[in-house]
């Protein structure tokens, strides 16, 4: 006997899974997401954020694709993660999330999920501005936000190169939504006032003669290497590799006792930062 046929249809799954989700709905979520006010996170392109929630709001995290399921966890408002499958549809639609850190995996409802898209300027201005106009320390925030007083997500140094993903007026001042070219990868609003067209970013070239691309190796079994902001521990973890993950080399330097490698992800999200050049073998 074929027993496929005990089986529940696919169909009948998801409008059992879709009538437990609205059911639960209200003991799903915190409160403070249906209540206050919602904001768009910073993205970017073929970036994954959780969003759609007050900016001190959490989201579940579950074990299974609808409200019934247990929580494994929760993640807060402009969390990037790695999306996999989606099933169902409208309300009732669920996807299945990976923190980039990979320590939370499970599913949370399509509609917390913000996509980022290739952005182009709306105002016909240059691919890549350049931060100009600092004076002696100042720095240039980025905002979460065109208005001056938005959360602050990083800042510019004077004459680093953004790339422009358009501008707008909001009262009297001109705000351009950026996303940076070096370091840690950030997407947000900065003052127009401080931008000059610049052209593309030149591509560093490794400062040692090493290989194009490095291969992760040396890590102990279940251990990853951190990517960090700066070429420091003290630098924040913004990415963690695996053992025999393929990167490509933007230069090493040497601090202290340690050899510190520049390196850009080669998947399908780029990621640019510092890691441990102890771990690196030619690839």
């Amino acid at each position: 006997m074929d027993q496929t046929l005990d089986r529940p249809k696919l169909p009948q799954m998801l409008a059992a899974l879709a009538a437990a989700f609205l059911a639960a709905w209200f003991l799903a979520f915190p409160v403070a997401a249906q209540v206050a006010p919602r904001a768009e996170p910073i993205t970017g392109p073929g970036v994954v954020t959780i969003g759609n929630i007050a900016t001190n709001a959490r989201v579940n995290v579950r074990s299974g694709p609808a409200a019934i399921f247990p929580s494994v966890g929760s993640l807060p408002w402009g969390t990037r993660v790695n999306k996999g499958l989606c099933i169902g549809g409208g309300s009732a639609r669920w996807c299945e999330v990976t923190t980039i850190d990979g320590k939370i995996s499970g599913y949370v409802a399509a509609r917390f999920l913000v996509e980022g898209g290739a952005t182009i300027p709306d105002d016909g201005g240059p691919d890549f501005y350049v931060v100009r106009g600092l004076s002696g320390n100042e720095r240039l925030g980025v905002r979460v936000e065109p208005r001056a007083g938005a959360t602050l997500l990083a800042t510019l140094r004077e004459g680093e190169i953004v790339r422009n993903l358009g501008c707008q007026t909001s009262g009297s001042s001109r705000w351009c939504r950026i996303r940076s070219t070096t370091g840690m990868d950030v997407t947000g609003w900065v003052n127009g006032r401080y931008l000059r067209e610049s052209g593309a970013p030149s591509k560093p070239v490794p400062d040692d003669g090493g290989p194009d691309f490095y291969i992760v190796s040396g890590l102990a079994a279940g251990d990853t290497l951190n990517v960090r902001t700066k070429p420091s521990t003290s630098g924040q973890v913004i990415a963690q590799l695996a053992q025999g993950a393929k990167v490509r080399n933007l230069g090493c330097q040497t601090s202290g006792q340690t050899r510190w490698c520049r390196i850009e992800t080669t998947g399908g999200v780029k990621l640019t930062g510092w890691v441990n050049g102890r771990y690196l073998r030619e690839g």
